[in-house]
């Protein structure tokens, strides 16, 4: 049986032995959700690319084969939509959008959407941030902020980070499915997701095993916002997206995304449906933020060089701490937010309506976004966009390559 897509709406893959978070069978649909092959640059194509079927190639060899891929991988997963980006030391190799967003309506590479846990490692940097301050110590009990939370004073800020607290993924919880599917446009307060996803305590002794789960964001969430005095909308805007110029992020988690936007579709409620402007409050900073996939190249290229943390913080965000723990191994582990695997930084959000594989090969200089929208015939099992980003990195890099 297929499990909800929001069961595990912002899991990762660790080691990509797991297929991202998967969602329940769509009605069967006579027709194509899109009979469009080339999206429709918004503006012109970035300086040193040409426009070449819908997306803006830098028209050497490998420009060529990702596009071959990107189009390959667009019609056989009879997608609805795919947005792209690959930089190379910050110039572009391939930018553009194929598909629609809505019927009629071109897809194109500026368009916004929900973003899934790529937001994660947003907060994280902005929560070590405060750290660096002294606002904060990472290996501070959780029990001076939320003192009747099970194993409150044996979880550190620091176990939160790494998954290490045991505590379980609250999308997986059938009363939390059941409230969000009767009412996708409620907005929910952090407390009320802590509580759902700690109710029973965790599943290990906290410290001694790893288990992914958005819980753990979601109580670093209400920490740092009890900690600072400070909404943590605020110090994710001050401390990562203004430094950076990304004015095409939003983390104003109300659904109300800037135009233009990628619509995406899902059958998750058993009828194929529009969920772009479901209210994102359920997913916090574990992914409730909104952006399009310019500006998350910004932060993927400065979260990979460290330049909004000091370099005593940023060797900590990316140590392989959790290596040796669970399935955790040295060269593929999950640092603080994020997931490093041969080399590369990598997410692979699954949200309802959307799939998005993005990262960074800081020692190469390569950076890849990649965001998908399903059609009713698309296989809802399928993590599109991650294996898009896959068969990316054996062409940008071969011996970095996420397909062994």
């Amino acid at each position: 049986m297929r499990t909800s897509r929001t069961s595990g709406a912002i899991a990762v893959v660790l080691a990509l032995l797991l297929t991202a978070c998967t969602a329940t069978p769509s009605p069967p649909s006579p027709t194509p959700g899109s009979s469009t092959a080339a999206g429709s640059p918004s503006d012109d194509c970035p300086s040193g690319t040409a426009l070449e079927g819908g997306l803006c190639l830098s028209g050497d060899e490998i420009s060529e084969e990702l596009a071959g891929i990107l189009r390959a991988e667009f019609e056989a997963d009879a997608l609805s939509a795919v947005i792209a980006g690959v930089w190379h030391d910050g110039q572009p190799v391939l930018f553009g959008a194929l598909g629609e967003s809505m019927p009629t309506v071109p897809a194109t590479p500026d368009m916004h959407h929900m973003l899934g846990n790529l937001a994660t490692p947003m907060f994280t940097t902005a929560l070590l941030q405060q750290v660096e301050a002294g606002v904060l110590d990472l290996d501070d009990t959780i029990d001076t902020w939320y003192p009747d939370l099970p194993a409150s004073d044996t979880v550190t800020i620091e176990m939160l980070l790494h998954n290490t607290a045991g505590y379980s993924q609250f999308t997986g919880q059938a009363d939390f499915l059941a409230e969000l599917y009767a009412d996708p446009f409620r907005v929910w307060e952090i407390d009320e997701i802590i509580d759902i996803g700690t109710a029973g305590g965790p599943l290990f002794e906290p410290g001694t095993d790893w288990q992914f789960s958005d819980t753990n964001s979601a109580v670093l969430v209400g920490i740092l916002a009890k900690a600072t005095g400070t909404p943590v909308a605020d110090l994710v805007q001050t401390g990562v997206l203004d430094p950076l110029g990304m004015e095409d992020t939003t983390v104003a988690r109300n659904g109300d995304w800037p135009q233009p936007v990628l619509h995406g579709y899902d059958g998750e409620r058993g009828v194929w449906e529009d969920v772009t402007y479901w209210n994102p409050s359920w997913a916090h900073f574990a992914g409730g933020v909104g952006s399009n996939a310019a500006d998350v190249a910004v932060f993927l290229d400065a979260l990979g060089s460290g330049e909004l943390l000091s370099d005593e913080y940023h060797e900590l965000q990316f140590a392989p701490t959790t290596a040796g723990i669970g399935s955790n191994t040295d060269d593929q582990y999950w640092a603080m937010g994020f997931l490093v695997v041969n080399g590369w930084v990598f997410m692979n959000p699954g949200i309802p309506g959307y799939y998005g594989g993005g990262g960074t090969l800081p020692e190469e200089g390569w950076t890849m976004v990649v965001y998908t929208t399903p059609s009713q015939r698309t296989d809802p099992a399928v993590a599109t966009a991650t294996e898009i980003f896959r068969k990316f990195t054996s062409v940008v890099s071969p011996a970095n390559s996420l397909e062994n």
